[in-house]
């Protein structure tokens, strides 16, 4: 019996391992006091980031396995704001950075919205006109965005715009890391941090089942030992002498 539980903890252990990396939605809130970081994971991947308040400019890193929503509602720090992202180079992802609005809305004069790639060739912008965005997917692996509201007293802003690099099945809630996505990270902290997060869930999972299955084991021993009749009668039919 033990090696049996030994073998099946080891084989829950090793589907841990293989198990999917979960897609970090992660959103950034435009206002009057920069950026605001917020991870919509219940686990979040940065909890030192958690709510944290971050200048305008702030460049951002898009791995295959993450995607950014843009938010603001009314509010923007000093009158104009921008942020960039930068994705990883990927072989299974194009050189393009997605943009696909959720909500749009502009209602003051003087209020625009700008996506600009990097080599500034291919430009959105959006004033007061605009009343939709259709999804549009800009090349390069660098996206500037950036919000201008002038001088303006009050403000009728609302946004939601979610960016992701444009890779096959993406945006969706999982995906399987791809064989070559390790070697593109350019920060190991996130690798590291992805990874132990990952590792934790597969482990809850499988300690989870493994405990399933010792409790049916015991009970199935404990039942068989506690009734010794059940033993005995198979074994005193299996020996009884044939009548003659």
């Amino acid at each position: 019996m033990d090696l049996r539980i030994l073998t099946l903890t080891t084989l829950c252990l090793g589907i841990s391992y293989a198990a999917p990396m979960s897609m970090q939605n992660i959103k950034i809130t435009l206002n009057n006091s920069g950026l605001v970081w917020q991870d919509m994971d219940s686990m979040p991947l940065y909890e030192g980031y958690q709510n944290k308040i971050w200048g305008c400019g702030r460049g951002w890193s898009l791995r295959p396995w993450k995607q950014f929503t843009l938010f603001a509602e009314g509010q923007v720090a000093k009158g104009n704001c921008g942020t960039e992202f930068i994705v990883t180079r990927s072989e299974r992802c194009k050189d393009e950075i997605c943009v696909d609005p959720q909500e749009l809305r502009i209602g003051t004069d003087g209020i625009s919205i700008m996506f600009e790639n990097e080599k500034k060739d291919v430009t959105k912008t959006l004033t007061r006109t605009d009343k939709t965005m259709a999804k549009t997917c800009f090349p390069g692996n660098k996206l500037m965005f950036k919000v201008t509201t002038g001088q303006s007293s009050s403000i009728d802003l609302k946004f939601q715009f979610l960016v992701y690099p444009n890779c096959p099945g993406i945006p969706k809630d999982v995906i399987m890391e791809s064989d070559k996505d390790s070697q593109d990270f350019s920060r190991a902290e996130e690798l590291e941090a992805a990874m132990t997060k990952n590792l934790i869930l597969g482990i809850v999972t499988a300690g989870c089942i493994c405990v399933v299955f010792i409790i049916i084991l015991i009970i199935v021993y404990c039942y068989f030992r506690g009734n010794p009749d059940i033993t005995r009668h198979r074994y005193t039919e299996e020996t009884k002498p044939l009548r003659k």
